[in-house]
């Protein structure tokens, strides 16, 4: 059946100014994202089977709650009824280069997941939306290293070339940029790509320190 425009986008209604939550409704059931969350509200639920990428569900649903027990950590959930089928979380980097580049204010996308049984239903484009829509993330520079041995190619059916273009569309819809890097990582494999999106409040003198870390011309593109 094929789903009709509403449902495809999504009616969603803000409730605070510091915690977003927001009401997806798909053919295959209402989907409530929300956060950031407690690692308590995390523990109130159980992790969908189908979320398998990085870690076996149990594993993942105690990652959740240790990243949202970081004094900066951000964690994003979509959830069906008591269910998390999908997820989004931030913190401080873990590369090398940018765990070691002075940046106060810079944060790593860790991870996005949905769930493969729910896959299609537009629970990824809205979860890489709702961690901006308060301001929080306004004074933050957030960086997303995209390399193509963390990505689904076999449960997708996608090229390197083909994934990468997904994902560079989904972070676009919440104003990530691809950026040029020498970092050897993302110069490891042409299709790994580094995605940034930078605050509206950053400091200039922020960005220009970064435009420095992001490209230090000892690696060839």
């Amino acid at each position: 059946m094929q789903v009709n425009r509403q449902l495809e986008t999504g009616i969603f209604k803000q409730v605070q100014h510091d915690v977003s939550e927001r009401t997806l409704y798909t053919e295959r059931g209402t989907i409530n994202l929300m956060g950031p969350v407690s690692a308590h509200s995390i523990n109130r639920f159980i992790m969908c089977e189908g979320l398998t990428k990085f870690r076996q569900p149990q594993q993942q649903h105690q990652a959740l709650m240790d990243i949202a027990n970081l004094p900066e950590g951000q964690v994003f959930i979509a959830c069906h009824e008591n269910t998390i089928v999908g997820y989004i979380t931030f913190h401080y980097p873990e590369f090398e280069r940018w765990a070691q580049s002075g940046i106060l204010c810079l944060l790593e996308l860790g991870a996005i997941e949905v769930s493969s049984q729910w896959r299609e239903t537009g629970i990824a484009g809205e979860l890489v939306k709702i961690p901006f829509y308060t301001d929080y993330m306004e004074d933050k520079i957030i960086v997303s290293m995209e390399c193509y041995w963390f990505w689904d190619l076999r449960g997708s059916n996608l090229t390197p070339w083909e994934y990468r273009r997904v994902m560079e569309n989904l972070l676009d819809r919440s104003g990530f940029k691809t950026t040029l890097t020498d970092d050897p990582d993302i110069c490891s494999h042409p299709a790994n790509l580094l995605s940034v999106r930078i605050g509206s409040r950053v400091p200039q003198e922020t960005c220009l320190k970064f435009q420095n870390v992001c490209y230090r011309g000892k690696w060839m593109l």
